[in-house]
């Protein structure tokens, strides 16, 4: 028997489409207005409240039909503990990866306007030359301009060096999917309809802190749509520059680091959380004065 269904496949697809556009939308409304290289608290705060706010909010509408997983790092997670088989998973991680690529194009279909008079001389172009938007656009052989602000796109900043891009990239991929884990999939966990909240706090968190080092990719799906809509945009070797290859494998190795802690750590099985129970219900029966009643008990067991 499948164990997927085209509706939990669009429902993956449509969920990482308004992902990435709200998402990196809100790191290109941010750059706006600020030159650019700055790094301005309030923006990075701004975009990390997007991000983390947009992942509950789809956590929510589409988890009762495909479990909202919005990342193929958590899909992995998935697929290695076998809740869900490997042609499901690459189905659900190919919706992904579709849907980011729609969500960019999306994104620059409504952004377009920005660079649209970057070399226009009226007051017009003035400004938009003047807000940075043109500079951080414009193609490395001066020949025009690409996608505004490359759409978002995630990079290994000057000042940090590409291992430590690849670590921070698994500490805030193994954040997330630990929570998601320990939230969302544990027998025992008490989070019940707020587990896409604490999902959206752990997005949220990571990105607070790895913006400034490489924009949180965390998502390999979120890394890939603006890479290809940039090079369709005529950014083309401009964006696959030093450290692209980050964003592709330390969220895969960040996951697999997660759920083998969930695995071998956090997990309990049914058999297990039933003894527990038992043991636990024994307790309270010796604590009221029963144990004749637990011994005898026992004894006919």
């Amino acid at each position: 028997m499948s164990d997927w269904t085209y509706r939990q496949l669009a429902a993956e697809f449509v969920a990482m489409v308004l992902f990435v556009w709200s998402g990196t939308g809100a790191a290109v409304s941010s750059n706006r207005w600020i030159n650019e290289g700055e790094n301005d608290p309030a923006a990075l705060l701004g975009i990390a409240i997007a991000f983390g706010f947009t992942i509950s909010v789809l956590a929510y509408g589409i988890g009762h039909i495909s479990g909202g997983h919005i990342n193929p790092a958590v899909t992995l997670a998935f697929m290695v503990l076998k809740k869900q088989s490997i042609v499901a998973g690459l189905l659900y991680m190919l919706a992904q990866f579709v849907g980011a690529i729609f969500g960019s194009l999306l994104l620059w279909g409504c952004t377009a306007s920005l660079t649209a008079d970057c070399d226009s001389a009226d007051i017009v172009g003035v400004e938009a030359r003047s807000s940075g938007v043109c500079d951080a656009s414009m193609r490395s052989d001066g020949e025009g301009y690409g996608p505004a602000f490359k759409l978002g796109l995630n990079t290994v900043g000057p000042r940090t060096a590409t291992g430590c891009a690849f670590l921070l990239e698994i500490v805030g991929t193994y954040l997330l999917v630990l929570t998601v884990l320990n939230s969302a999939v544990h027998i025992k966990s008490a989070a019940g309809n707020a587990a896409p909240i604490a999902i959206g706090w752990s997005v949220m968190i990571a990105h607070i802190v790895l913006i400034p080092y490489t924009g949180c990719g965390i998502n390999p799906a979120r890394s890939f749509g603006p890479m290809i809509v940039d090079s369709m945009g005529g950014l083309g070797s401009e964006v696959w520059v030093r450290g692209w290859w980050v964003f592709y494998t330390a969220p895969f190795v960040g996951s697999l680091l997660a759920t083998a802690t969930y695995k071998f750590i956090f997990e309990e099985t049914d058999d297990e959380a039933l003894a527990k129970k038992d043991d636990d219900h024994k307790v309270v029966e010796v604590e009221d004065g029963d144990a004749e009643v637990v011994e005898k008990a026992e004894e006919q067991a």
